[in-house]
This record gives C-alpha cells, sequence and structure tokens, in this order.
C-alpha cells in the first residue's frame, strides 16, 4: 500500500464535479470511462454558495433558489450519465459552501477524482474551474482534471503549440541504437500511451505506480519520461561535451532499469523510453497533446533537477491540451 495514496475500499466511487456546463459533462463522460474501467459507481457531486447578509428573508430567498438550480444540475447529468452509460451505477450528493471543500470532504470516500479544468454554470459560475487546481493539490486520492474540448475552449491547445514553436526541448538519443536523430519534445507521439514523469525516486513515485495501473487496467501502453531541467538554457557545446557522457547516459540506464522492473511485473504491458533535456513541465505538458493521459505527482523534488515536482504538476495542468492525473505525493 502506498502512503501518499488514501487506502479507499475496492467499492469506492469516481467522484466529478458538477456545475451544469458543458465542460463539467466532459469530465463525466470521463468519470464514467474511469467508473466502467473500475468496476465501482460513479458519485455526483455539486456545491451550492453560502449568502450572509444579515437580512433573514433575503438569504433564505438565495439558499431556495440555489439549492433548487444545484438539485436541476445533479437530476440533468443523472439523466445523462444513465442514458451514456447505463451499467453504471449512478449517485449523487449535494453540499453546500465552497466547492473545494465539498469535494475534498467527499474525495475521502472515493477512489478518484474528476473534474473539469473550467467551469461556468449559474450560481456556481466559474466554480470548478478555479478549483480544479486547488482540488488537486489537496485531495488524499489521485484526481483528473479535463481539459474543454477545441469546440469549447482552444486556448490551452494554443498555448501549447505557441510554446513548442518557441522552444524545441531536444530528446536524448540512446548510443544503443543506430538513428540518433530523434524527435524533439513537441514531434513525440504518445497516442494509445499512458505518460509518467519519471524522477529520482523512481518506483518510489506514487505517480509511477497510478500510471501502470492506469494503463494495465485501460489497455494502454505506457511511456516513463525522465527531463534534465538542470542543464537547460546551457550552451550546446557545454551541453554536448561535458553533460551526455554522464547525466544524459545515466537517464537512459535509470529509465532502463525501470522499465525492465515494471515490464517483469505486468508481462503484458508495453513500455517505452524517453529522456529529454528541457524543462519538465514544458515536456510534460508538450504530451498531453497526443496521450490517453499524463500522469504526474503532486510534490517532492525529484529527478527533474532544481525544481519542485509541485511546480511541475501545477504548470502542466495550467496549460494541458488533454487529461492530466495528478497523483498524491510526498504527504
Amino acid at each position: 500500500m502506498n502512503k501518499d495514496v488514501l487506502n479507499t475500499p475496492p467499492t469506492a466511487p469516481v467522484l466529478v464535479g458538477i456545475d451544469g456546463s458543458d465542460i463539467a459533462l466532459r469530465a463525466l463522460d470521463r468519470a464514467l470511462t474511469e467508473a466502467r474501467a473500475r468496476h465501482v459507481p460513479v458519485r455526483l457531486i455539486t456545491s451550492y454558495p453560502l449568502l450572509a447578509v444579515g437580512e433573514p428573508g433575503l438569504e433564505a430567498r438565495f439558499h431556495e433558489a440555489v439549492v433548487a438550480e444545484s438539485k436541476s444540475y445533479l437530476a440533468a447529468a443523472s439523466e445523462y450519465a444513465r442514458e451514456q452509460a447505463p451499467d453504471v451505477e449512478v449517485q449523487e450528493t449535494l453540499g453546500e459552501g465552497d466547492a473545494a471543500r465539498a469535494i475534498l470532504e467527499e474525495a475521502k470516500g472515493a477512489c478518484l477524482v474528476v473534474t473539469g479544468k473550467r467551469g461556468k454554470g449559474g450560481a456556481l459560475r466559474g466554480r470548478l474551474g478555479s478549483v480544479s487546481a486547488a482540488v488537486a493539490a489537496h485531495s488524499p486520492v489521485p484526481v483528473v482534471v479535463v481539459p474543454p474540448s477545441a469546440a469549447q475552449d482552444a486556448s490551452d491547445a494554443d498555448i501549447v503549440r505557441r510554446e513548442a514553436r518557441a522552444a524545441e526541448d531536444v530528446r536524448l538519443p540512446d548510443p544503443r541504437e543506430k538513428d540518433d536523430d530523434r524527435p524533439s519534445a513537441s514531434e513525440t507521439d504518445y497516442t494509445g500511451s499512458v505518460v509518467v514523469g519519471v524522477d529520482s525516486s523512481g518506483e518510489k513515485n506514487p505517480a509511477v505506480a497510478e500510471a501502470v495501473k492506469y494503463a494495465v487496467a485501460h489497455g494502454a501502453a505506457l511511456s516513463i519520461v525522465s527531463v534534465n531541467g538542470a542543464l537547460s538554457g546551457t550552451p550546446g557545446w557545454f551541453q554536448d561535451q561535458y553533460s551526455r557522457p554522464y547525466y544524459f547516459q545515466e537517464a537512459l540506464e535509470n529509465l532502463s532499469e525501470l522499465a525492465c522492473r515494471i515490464s517483469e511485473r505486468e508481462p503484458g504491458l508495453t513500455v517505452t523510453q524517453h529522456a529529454f533535456l528541457g524543462r519538465p513541465g514544458r515536456v510534460l505538458t508538450q504530451a498531453t497533446r497526443t496521450a490517453d493521459l499524463v500522469v504526474v505527482g503532486s510534490r517532492g523534488i525529484g529527478g527533474f533537477t532544481g525544481l519542485l515536482m509541485g511546480s511541475v504538476s501545477q504548470a502542466v495542468l495550467g496549460a494541458a491540451a488533454g487529461p492530466v492525473m495528478v497523483v498524491p505525493s510526498g504527504r
């Protein structure tokens, strides 16, 4: 058992935030997929704001209105869920007050939390989007943050594309292979794979175990990614002359050893290795363009040398073009 991730019962539901928006329904679609893969219920949660103005009559009318609106969100989402996945049990929870606090409290009894990156529904307008990072940072269980589709909001994908044009992170060549012409981070295709950022803690990082478990459950491949960020920005001649013989080879050897250990435990799982020189957050953000899921730890210091893992996870969440799972770590 991993002490960083709350040990929940095998029947614990997948919790998903609902706020009446199309983006919340996109998160619900993901939650239904996760619930089906885990053979557990999906639990919908919404929360209504509280108003204290010193006028009992006004407060009562406001409370009645926001409760009715929140219940309508739950009812509509429940109907949608039953139409999309009639084989998945649907549960409902109505919270009050701060949305992040309500989700985090309910997360104690869930196996996974799914939330949209942005929300815009009625009394909760913008609330889910504003709390997704807070939930990811403090949840006792893994959190999957789902960005809007391109049709809903293409801004995140545009950010990733602009960053790709601005600076190409270099993929490290493997001396054991003849072809050293490797694609950069923005050119690497992870379609059909779960990508996990690997730091110096290796398998001790809870994100690695969750990524393996997810890939096996969903029949996906696993791509383990290491990024040397300490040398990012140094002159090319310095990297070539002094860094490659040591840093690059060490990264490749560590990845190879980790891949072998994972493959021994999960012989049916396809594991690929990717080592880069660049900024960890940017490399993993690029991966969100094509990966089925990108998995990162919530905090800690690791092989992304000189950077807090928390800063990396926040950077990835900030501009991800695809779903990101944040796993509790270093608690």
